[in-house]
């Protein structure tokens, strides 16, 4: 199964199983569904952003995830709107 994901995927699944830790950080969709069958917590990028938000860590949300897509980074209509209605800039 893991032979089907890019190979920082991959290697993250595999790190993260041998090291025995509880979760990864992980984007792809495809390489978060393995992670969560093997018993892993998966968090992704934005996860992250919107924790670091909810701890006043970063004042605001929508500016990083602008700069994000202006980077080349997929992010779906959804979860930006999910995101920003999650941290109130909505």
């Amino acid at each position: 199964m893991i032979k089907l994901l890019k190979s920082g995927e991959a290697e993250t699944i595999v790190q993260a199983d041998e090291l025995n830790v509880d979760g990864v950080l992980i984007d792809d969709l495809k390489a978060r569904k393995i992670a969560k069958l093997r018993g892993l917590k998966v968090i992704g990028t934005i996860g992250i952003l919107v924790d670091a938000k909810e701890k006043g860590v970063i004042s605001e949300l929508k500016p990083l995830l602008d700069l994000l897509i202006s980077k080349k980074i997929r992010i779906s209509k959804e979860l930006y709107d999910h995101a920003l209605k999650m941290t109130n800039e909505e």
